[in-house]
């Protein structure tokens, strides 16, 4: 397995496995097919892919994409419009509920993703693992991440020293994105 940054000519691959891994964003689109051409749309209109490793067998196996107050990265708003402006808007706006925007000393793990079919503990902590590397090689003292409650990522972040700093108990989230509570996990470095 090789860990290493996104390319561009891998971001199709990428956005497959994102919605492999991620069942809220099947659920936010609706249409998985139309799903995935707009969020590879908005992935290859990025100029940069620092922050979003990738750990490659024969495809993509899982991935990591950590934000930090340096790496300014959004989502274009056109590629939602081809779903009409007020569902082009919802969604858009719900892909950015859980996208938060770190401090200075932070790095936020926005998307952790391990192919459902493979050991998640291995590729998890490999990817967590970088993270981490990732964190003080930007000198950052804190990485945060927002988790469903019941993912298996959970034990793996507080194996790693994460600790549970909120959870969130939402019937927002349960409409749209299925879950109902989630996890604030954070790890101080320093």
């Amino acid at each position: 397995m090789l860990l290493k940054e996104l390319e561009k000519h891998e971001v199709r691959d990428f956005v497959k496995l994102m919605f492999e891994c991620n069942e809220e964003l099947k659920r936010i689109f609706g249409d998985e097919y139309l799903g995935r051409e707009i969020m590879e749309n908005c992935y290859k209109s990025f100029e940069s892919f620092e922050g979003i490793f990738v750990l490659k067998g024969e495809r993509i196996l899982g991935f990591v994409e950590l934000k930090t107050s340096e790496i300014k990265r959004n989502f274009p708003l056109k590629p939602f419009l081809i779903m009409g402006i007020t569902k082009g808007l919802k969604v858009r706006l719900l892909l950015s509920y859980f996208d938060k925007k770190p401090k200075r000393n932070e790095v936020y793990v926005k998307h952790l993703c391990a192919h459902p079919r493979l050991n998640v503990e291995d590729l998890g902590g490999t990817l967590l693992d970088k993270a981490i590397d990732f964190a003080l090689e930007k000198g950052k003292s804190v990485i945060s991440v927002w988790l469903p409650v019941e993912s298996d990522f959970v034990d793996l972040c507080i194996e790693r020293g994460f600790e549970i700093k909120r959870m969130l108990e939402s019937t927002f989230t349960q409409k749209h994105f299925g879950r109902k509570y989630y996890y604030l996990l954070q790890l101080r470095l320093r």
